[in-house]
C-alpha cells in the first residue's frame, strides 16, 4: 500500500472524523449522549472554516477551535436538546391490546391472576374484581407481559 494514500489535508480529516462521530452518536447511542454530537458538529464547522480559508490549516488551531466550539455548543444547546429528548412520550403497549375481548379459561381475582395466550405469547391476566371461568372480558390496560381486564357484563351495565 502506498504510504502517501492517507495523506489528506487536515480539513478533510476533520470532516471525516466529524461525520464518523455523528454517525456513532446517532446510530449506536441513539442520541442519548450529546458529547459526540457536539464534538462532531464542531469538527465539521472547523473543517469548513479551514477549507474556506477563514482559519489557518494548523493542528493547534484545529484542536483549540474544536474545543472552544464544543464548549460553546454544549452551553448553548444542552438545555434545548435535553428538553427535546425528555419530551418524547414513552411508547405504550396499550394501543393494540386495549379493547381486545376474549373468554377467560380460569377464575380470576385480584389476588389470583390467570393467563391468556395472545399472538403466541402467554400473558398474565389480572383484574380488580373476581371474574368467573368462561366469562367474556375486555382488556382495559396492557403492561409488559400483563393484561388488565374487566368483565364485559360490567361494561354493558354502565
Amino acid at each position: 500500500m502506498d504510504p502517501h494514500s492517507f495523506q489528506l489535508p487536515l480539513e478533510h480529516w476533520l470532516f471525516i472524523i466529524g461525520i464518523g462521530l455523528l454517525v456513532i452518536e446517532i446510530a449506536f447511542f441513539g442520541f442519548a449522549t450529546f458529547v459526540l454530537f457536539f464534538v462532531g458538529i464542531a469538527m465539521l464547522i472547523v473543517g469548513a472554516l479551514m477549507a474556506f480559508g477563514v482559519l489557518p490549516v494548523r493542528i493547534d488551531i484545529a484542536v483549540g477551535a474544536v474545543s472552544l466550539l464544543t464548549l460553546s455548543e454544549a452551553v448553548l444547546l444542552w438545555k434545548p436538546l435535553k428538553k427535546i429528548q425528555s419530551s418524547k412520550e414513552s411508547a405504550k403497549v396499550e394501543v393494540g391490546f386495549v379493547g381486545h375481548r376474549f373468554q377467560v379459561q380460569t377464575d380470576i381475582a385480584p389476588d389470583l391472576p390467570g393467563t391468556h395466550t395472545y399472538s403466541g405469547i402467554e400473558w398474565a391476566v389480572v383484574s380488580n374484581t373476581t371474574i368467573h371461568r368462561f366469562t367474556q372480558v375486555q382488556v382495559i390496560k396492557a403492561d409488559v407481559g400483563q393484561l388488565t381486564v374487566t368483565s364485559t357484563e360490567v361494561l354493558s351495565n354502565k
